[in-house]
């Protein structure tokens, strides 16, 4: 699958599009078949490194927790609600 990445600091520059392995749900997760993503304000910052959530970049990392899709997987202890 394709993903969006970085392994520094910096501007829109340091993103890739880059291929990795298939996710798979673990306890308390689910995947989602994402249709649609967004990046907001909080995630230029952390890219960028000025609300870095730490000082040493655990590379390769991505941004973004805005998506909508299709939930194709769930692991165990996920509870609807």
């Amino acid at each position: 699958m394709r993903a969006v990445q970085f392994n520094t600091y910096g501007t829109p520059d340091v993103l890739e599009v880059v291929t990795i392995p298939e996710p798979h749900a673990g306890r308390g997760e689910i995947v989602i078949d994402v249709a649609s993503a967004g990046i907001n304000q909080i995630d230029t910052k952390i890219r960028s490194g000025s609300i870095a959530p730490t000082p040493d970049l655990a590379a390769p990392t991505g941004a973004g927790a805005d998506a909508a899709g299709t939930v194709v997987e769930v692991g165990d202890g996920v509870k609807d609600g």
